[in-house]
């Protein structure tokens, strides 16, 4: 597993495990240049959460299989991004919890509909 896709997994564990506290404080501000949408930024948590429990249980689809890394390069490649704007994203994110709060809720509407 190359660093970049290390660091947006360690990064995508961070928004699940301070979460709470995220919603709890902070205000609304709008995304900066650079910065992901808070729709495009949920389409790629739920993609690449999809992508980590599947890299865990080994369950890698066969193109994947000599190279796990590729699946996430290929997923933020479909999503029209990659690693360096989505980890600027979820810092911008993690930092502003009513920006965090609209992405899950809509990660969270993209998963439902799945």
């Amino acid at each position: 597993m190359d660093r970049s896709t290390k660091n947006i997994l360690v990064l995508m564990r961070y928004v699940f495990l301070f979460t709470g506290f995220m919603l709890g404080c902070g205000s609304a501000e709008q995304s900066p240049s650079g910065i992901l949408s808070p729709h495009d930024f949920a389409q790629a948590l739920v993609e690449l959460s999809v992508i980590e429990a599947a890299q865990q249980q080994q369950a890698l689809p066969a193109q994947y299989l000599q190279q796990p890394d590729a699946w996430t390069a290929d997923a933020l490649h479909r999503l029209n991004t990659d690693s360096a704007e989505f980890n600027r994203s979820f810092r911008f994110y993690y930092t502003h919890p009513e920006a965090m709060k609209k992405a899950l809720k809509e990660a969270d509407r993209i998963w439902n509909q799945k």
